[in-house]
């Protein structure tokens, strides 16, 4: 079976009791659609656990995007002449990620051997801005936080990063491409209540959008979706 499911946020608890509900093996695919680390304690942990599982598939998000900003020249040796290249770029961007929530992601870096730290800069890296999954007979576009700038016309290698990043679900609802649009990065509480429903920490769908970032890391659940039958599953 093809999983997804978005927003982890350093919450391995509920990582791994959401793949031992899923019955995950050898056999199914868990695509993860970015924000893995940061907020919570254990996201450092998370993603060494998906580098071991050549079915979890990575999706760049923001936070991870934060992460590969500033990691390359994090991982320097600390000597004087480092210390004196951080310009005001290079501080501002640090200050940015310890402000979203990045000193837990940065605490278990240090507790890392310098080749573990750089595998999982190398892993970054790597992570792709979007996947096409065909499964069920549906076609899905899997991303972070949406599509931003939307247009039928436009090929996805021309939309910009920020585009599959920073999406707001405004421009989310405008969505009517030929896919299922699946992506996470807004709680999908305010997507119900921006919808004019109760807030609900559970996976939002209209038309061909599907929310499902159900506020983890804000005291709800983690949501995966079954792409082959539709089925929710929560921890």
């Amino acid at each position: 079976m093809t999983y997804v499911c978005s927003d982890i946020h350093g919450c391995y608890d509920k990582y791994a009791a959401l793949l031992a509900g899923l019955r995950f093996g050898p056999g199914d695919t868990l695509y993860v659609l970015g924000d893995v680390i940061d907020r919570g304690p254990q996201g450092v942990r998370v993603l060494l656990d998906m580098m071991n599982r050549p079915n979890v598939i990575p999706i760049l998000g923001n936070h991870e995007l934060t992460a590969a900003v500033c990691l390359p020249w994090l991982l320097k040796e600390v000597t004087q002449e480092s210390i004196a290249g951080l310009d005001e770029t290079r501080v501002g961007a640090l200050g940015d990620w310890l402000l979203n929530g990045g000193e837990p992601t940065l605490q278990e870096l240090g507790r890392l051997r310098q080749e573990e730290r750089r595998a999982i800069l190398d892993y970054i890296l790597e992570m792709d801005l979007y996947a096409q999954v065909e499964a069920g007979g549906q076609s899905y576009l899997l991303v972070h936080a949406g599509l931003d700038r939307f247009s039928p016309d436009r090929d996805l290698e021309d939309y910009a990063l920020e585009d599959f990043l920073f999406a707001g679900p405004e421009s989310n609802a405008l969505y009517r491409g030929r896919d299922f649009l699946v992506y996470g990065h807004t709680p999908t509480r305010l997507l119900f209540r921006q919808a004019g429903e109760a807030p609900q920490d559970r996976i939002f769908r209209r038309g061909q959008q599907i929310g499902i970032d159900c506020g983890c890391i804000f005291d709800g659940r983690l949501g995966a979706l079954c792409l082959e039958t539709g089925e929710e599953f929560y921890v």
